[in-house]
């Protein structure tokens, strides 16, 4: 099947009204049903564009989990345009997105053939397998089981051949850099990344992804494209150079990383919204109340000197130590008011969720992820 034949240029593809259109219905949706049930609610629903901003967030994490485990370039993207699609017709407040990122994840294995045990995947993401499985076929149902997605990857191999083929034509141009292969493929794929956290798979071509991404790496591609596609027509390559053009905008625009202090704020309205319980308590919390310091008696020393003998008696005072339960109180409180007022940890606890060197220190470092990611998820 080719491209012009799938379910992705019939189903998938939008203007940018069209997708904001999209959002915005989905995210009022479920407003009302919210507002239906619990009116109070209302300060912590998320926005569109803060559902963007936490959608965003699990993009590059998914990402880096798929690179802690090793999978393929293509297994993450086609992980990361379901999670895109899935959230076009369902909002972050009806679907957590942490469950949503890890089952559209171990879908995408399957669909790339790239086949991972649950078990096994279970135990790295700190995950149980039936939280990962029994979003399956909700997810596969808001995708129209389209599981084909057609990326830059393979074009943009291409065109990088095409030129290392042609190599002499390139290299002896003036003011033009030398062509290395594995160089200008490792550059082009990490902006192919990069785009895949806008829209452009939902409004272009991967042809045309491939070539912006070219494009902002090589300083001969006014020339290559010119070569390659000038027997279709100055008109042709105009539209194309324009379109390409567009592309370049989008992705100077995507920022290198999500902000985190941004992400903080959305992910706690997100828990307060799931869990009403947690702003009462954080409610009836005084934060200008510190805790009574206790201090311990000093001991009391009697010095007595006898004339005739000059002997020294000392006197000390015992001091009791405040009850053990006390203490435990005490730590309690404050450890349930830390939990409460802080749903994400700290930016080095969040940009360390996973390392993506090795799955030993990856697996060390999921409690973090779960302290992070669980209170978001319903």
């Amino acid at each position: 099947m080719s491209y012009n034949d799938s379910s992705q240029i019939k189903n998938w593809m939008f203007d940018n009204e069209g997708l904001k259109k999209l959002r915005e219905e989905c995210n009022n949706q479920h407003k009302q049903v919210i507002l239906e049930k619990t009116p109070s609610s209302e300060p912590n629903i998320l926005s569109t564009d803060e559902e963007l901003s936490l959608i965003h967030y699990y993009e590059t994490k998914t990402l880096e989990i798929a690179m802690a485990l090793n999978l393929p370039d293509k297994v993450s993207a086609t992980a990361i345009i379901y999670i895109k699609r899935f959230y076009l017709k369902n909002s972050i407040m009806q679907y957590g997105p942490k469950l949503v990122m890890l089952s559209c994840l171990f879908i995408a294995c399957k669909t790339e053939d790239n086949h991972l045990d649950i078990d096994y995947y279970s135990n790295i993401t700190k995950a149980s397998p039936s939280d990962i499985t029994n979003l399956e076929i909700i997810i596969l149902e808001s995708l129209n089981f389209n599981l084909i997605v057609y990326h830059p990857f393979r074009p943009m191999y291409g065109y990088i051949l095409d030129i290392n083929d042609n190599s002499s034509i390139y290299n002896n141009t003036n003011g033009i850099t030398p062509v290395k292969f594995d160089t200008l493929w490792e550059t082009c794929k990490k902006s192919i990344q990069k785009s895949l956290f806008s829209d452009c798979c939902f409004e272009f071509h991967p042809q045309i992804i491939a070539l912006a991404c070219l494009n902002l790496n090589w300083d001969g591609f006014k020339m290559y494209i010119e070569n390659k596609f000038i027997d279709k027509g100055q008109e042709f390559l105009n539209g194309m150079i324009e379109k390409i053009n567009q592309v370049k905008q989008v992705l100077l625009n995507v920022p290198d990383k999500p902000d985190l202090e941004v992400v903080k704020k959305i992910d706690r309205k997100l828990i307060f919204l799931n869990n009403p319980e947690k702003e009462k308590r954080k409610s009836k919390k005084d934060p200008n109340k510190n805790p009574k310091k206790k201090t311990k008696p000093t001991s009391t020393t009697n010095d007595t000197t006898n004339n005739d003998n000059t002997t020294t008696t000392t006197t000390t005072t015992t001091t009791t130590t405040p009850p053990p339960t006390t203490a435990a109180t005490t730590t309690t409180t404050i450890s349930e008011q830390t939990t409460t007022t802080t749903s994400i940890s700290t930016d080095q606890t969040m940009s360390s969720n996973l390392n993506t060197n090795t799955l030993e220190t990856t697996t060390t470092t999921t409690t973090d992820t779960e302290m992070i990611n669980l209170d978001s998820t319903n």
